[in-house]
């Protein structure tokens, strides 16, 4: 996979960091978490991974959540995401999303406590917890997203 396969317009990586990788073990870490996802959200996480860089999650973001979505409701992924909910637009429920904060704990490497994971209600709430999660763990705060 690469920045041109899995298009980010907003992040690209830079050269310094073109020629590190990740260790075999946390590379193989990170495989096992994403087997099920698409290349593209297992290339974003590892480029996160890598550079820690928050331009990163909103491909990840829409990866995870578009695996635990029906393939007959994945379309509406496509549109602007403020008012998708998670239950009646996607078919996400309570189980799916403990899986998916499970996920993006692996992933990211943060936490998301167990309050602020029962207040998602919508695609932009679950964008909006990760960049918190994230910028709160690393103190990057992430480019807003459309």
């Amino acid at each position: 996979m690469t920045d041109a396969v899995c298009a980010n317009t907003r992040t690209t990586t830079p050269t310094a960091v073109r020629s590190r990788r990740l260790a075999d073990r946390e590379d193989a870490a990170l495989r096992e978490t994403l087997k099920r996802f698409s290349g593209c959200t297992y290339y974003a996480a590892y480029q996160f991974r890598l550079t820690g860089d928050p331009g990163r999650i909103p491909t990840l973001v829409r990866g995870v959540i578009e695996r635990y979505v029906e393939p007959e409701l994945r379309g509406r992924l496509g549109h602007p995401e403020g008012g998708l909910l998670l239950g009646r637009d996607l078919g996400i429920d309570s189980l799916d999303l403990v899986e998916i904060a499970g996920i993006f704990e692996d992933v990211l490497q943060t936490t998301i406590p167990d309050c602020e994971m029962r207040a998602l209600r919508t695609l932009a709430d679950i964008r909006q917890c990760v960049e918190s999660r994230v910028a709160k763990s690393t103190g990057r705060r992430v480019a807003a997203s459309g």
